[in-house]
């Protein structure tokens, strides 16, 4: 099983838009990783906990997804 920890390093929320903008960097499997994305809100995660958890989802999301190379992450 994958097993991840990362902080939010940056993150704005565009309310018009409902966007989210984040970088977020940290470890997966022992690699490091620094991803800089954007993500549809419905709400303002106006929390620091709400904030990780949209965050958690789009990377378990990003994750799942092959590589440009075809491999897994």
């Amino acid at each position: 099983m994958a097993t991840m920890e990362f902080k939010v390093v940056t993150a704005s929320y565009d309310a018009a838009a409902q966007l989210l903008s984040y970088t977020a960097t940290g470890l997966r499997n022992g690699l490091h990783f620094t991803v800089s994305s954007r993500v549809k809100c419905l709400k303002d995660p106006s929390t620091k906990e709400r904030l990780h958890m949209v965050v958690l989802l789009a990377l378990t999301d990003h994750f799942k997804r092959p590589s440009p190379s075809g491999h897994r992450w």
